[in-house]
């Protein structure tokens, strides 16, 4: 018996969130007070809230047996995951070469 599709995309959202959060718990107790970075995990948090709503949407079209709504919503939520890793790669990334620059200046 193998696992529904949506299962699939609801553990993915999961662990998207739980590493979300984790960072932002990082960013947290490590006194990160860039309003910008912030700004930025709080974004990640709304879409992450948008796409746990799509997936209900998908499972109300995936009944309607309307998969062109299906295929479209199931696009969204997965482009906006991946805009969440890349953007969060680019804001690891920076982070980094702050830290690496204020740590050469001493």
């Amino acid at each position: 018996m193998s696992a529904h599709p949506l299962s699939f995309m609801f553990d993915a959202l999961t662990k998207l969130e739980a590493a979300v959060e984790s960072a932002a718990r990082s960013i947290s107790t490590s006194g990160v007070q860039d309003k910008a970075v912030l700004a930025r995990i709080s974004s990640y948090r709304e879409i992450i809230k948008r796409q746990h709503a799509l997936i209900k949407d998908i499972q109300r079209a995936s009944a309607r047996e309307d998969w062109k709504e299906v295929s479209r919503i199931t696009n969204l939520v997965h482009g906006s995951s991946l805009m969440i890793k890349v953007d969060a790669g680019f804001l690891i990334s920076n982070m980094k070469s702050k830290s690496s620059s204020a740590s050469k200046s001493y």
